[in-house]
């Protein structure tokens, strides 16, 4: 009794324990991957850069200022104070008669002397007038940059999306498929057992019994492929999610075998122009990209030569000995200054290199268009080839089914004749065994046809 009560204990603690146990549906996975998806993280970091991009664009509307002060301190300054003599001063005057007064000797500092500190401050500001439109267009140009950034991030969310839906089907239907061939490994180390027992008797040849062993050892080089498989799709489902050490006892999604259907039963007609639609994100990404060249042909079009851009600058300065405003009498010493200027500049002639550059963004422009015609044709050519192949996929399936149903049929026989003790243990089991090939194939034409339906629904989305 009391061995009794310890395995009911030790059934209920594991049984709560694996109430508690992470389990990830596939929401979580998806949130997961969009959260830590390298490829996304670095997308999302170079469209924060392109609206950085667009700001800096932006900017060059407004005017620049730029501020420059300095400060010296003179040792030895090169100015000293200045003194006038008085009877200097004196003599110069003409005085009636006698009446010219005495020297005096005396000298009166009208100067003191240059200080030992020098300020100067420096004020620029500078506002483009006329540019022949390049600053305008740069901010589209970038605008449309980061409009291109951010559709390859949606783009890139699509893709990842399709990644983890990829793989954790491939990952179901691998675990069936192991599932399988370890029924079926039991079903052959059977098989070697009794063709080992019936070498013994005389019933059958050592040649018979090597291909049993042949047969279980390849199942067990299967399975270990199968094994090796999953442990890599987990893999990638670690680096993508980052979820550390996910199993597949975590993972909660099931295969829905009807969607795939369903999918398949559309109107062709339908899915290929949703697939060649101009809301396409790969569509519109050349669209966006057409324009971005345009808008950089424009660009150097304002570079040509002999057309001039022109600013206004403004410029405010002082230089003293003391800081602005502080100085004694600063203003009757006019040591500040105050300018405003129109500067025009533009290229007279540099050897073609404009013209050039003009005639290179055109031609990148014309490759956009034929780029975007590669790429239609590519999607309709794709989504064609993934349909068919998931047509002959079904139609296989349907014939697996089948020979499943004739392997079925096969295993009552051959135990009835068993039972009856007519028929042979190896009969019944290669039966089985054959049965279990079959739904393996069945289980790989499934998962073909899966992983084309979801590229079909990728493409026509």
């Amino acid at each position: 009794m009391k061995k009794l009560y310890k395995n009911i204990f030790v059934i209920l603690f594991f049984s709560s324990f694996s109430l508690f146990a992470q389990t990830y549906s596939y929401d979580d996975l998806r949130n997961s991957v969009f959260q830590n998806h390298p490829e996304l993280l670095k997308l999302q970091e170079e469209y924060e850069r392109s609206l950085l991009d667009v700001k800096d664009a932006k900017a060059g509307l407004g005017p620049s200022i730029d501020l420059e002060v300095s400060g010296t301190y003179l040792l030895n300054p090169p100015v000293d104070a200045i003194y006038l003599n008085v009877d200097d001063v004196l003599n110069a005057i003409q005085w009636p008669g006698e009446s010219k007064p005495a020297s005096t000797g005396q000298y009166v500092k009208i100067y003191d002397g240059m200080e030992n500190t020098l300020y100067n401050f420096g004020l620029k500001l500078t506002q483009p007038v006329w540019t022949w439109g390049k600053i305008t267009n740069a901010i589209k140009l970038y605008q449309k940059i980061a409009d291109i950034k951010e559709i390859q991030i949606l783009s890139k969310q699509q893709e990842i999306e399709i990644e983890l839906e990829t793989r954790l089907v491939t990952l179901t239907y691998l675990q069936q498929i192991l599932q399988i061939l370890e029924e079926e490994k039991t079903y052959a180390d059977r098989m070697v057992e009794v063709s080992e027992h019936a070498e013994k008797t005389g019933m059958l040849l050592h040649q018979d019994v090597v291909d049993a062993r042949i047969q279980a050892k390849q199942l067990e080089m299967v399975q270990i492929e199968i094994n090796e498989q999953i442990v890599n799709q987990l893999l990638e489902l670690e680096r993508i999610t980052g979820i550390e050490k996910l199993s597949i006892n975590e993972i909660d999604f099931e295969i829905d075998e009807q969607w795939f259907e369903e999918l398949l039963t559309k109107d062709r007609t339908e899915l290929e122009k949703n697939a060649l639609s101009q809301n396409q994100l790969s569509i519109k990404m050349l669209d966006d990209l057409k324009e971005v060249n345009e808008l950089a042909v424009k660009i150097s079009k304002g570079y040509e030569n002999w057309k001039p851009d022109f600013a206004v600058q403004m410029s405010a300065g002082y230089g003293g000995s003391r800081f602005p405003l502080v100085e004694p009498n600063w203003l009757r010493k006019d040591e500040y200054s105050a300018n405003i200027s129109i500067g025009m500049k533009t290229t007279v002639w540099d050897g073609g290199k404009k013209l050039n550059d003009i005639a290179r963004k055109k031609s990148e422009a014309a490759t956009t268009d034929v780029n975007k015609l590669d790429a239609r044709s590519t999607i309709k050519k794709t989504l064609a080839s993934k349909l068919n192949e998931a047509d002959l996929c079904s139609i296989k399936i349907e014939y697996q089914d089948l020979k499943i149903e004739s392997a079925q049929a096969k295993i009552k026989q051959k135990e009835t004749v068993y039972n009856s003790g007519y028929g042979s243990e190896t009969d019944l089991l290669s039966a089985k065994i054959d049965c279990c090939n079959e739904t393996i194939e069945k289980l790989k034409q499934q998962l073909q046809r899966a992983v084309a339906c979801m590229t079909i629904d990728y493409l026509s989305k």
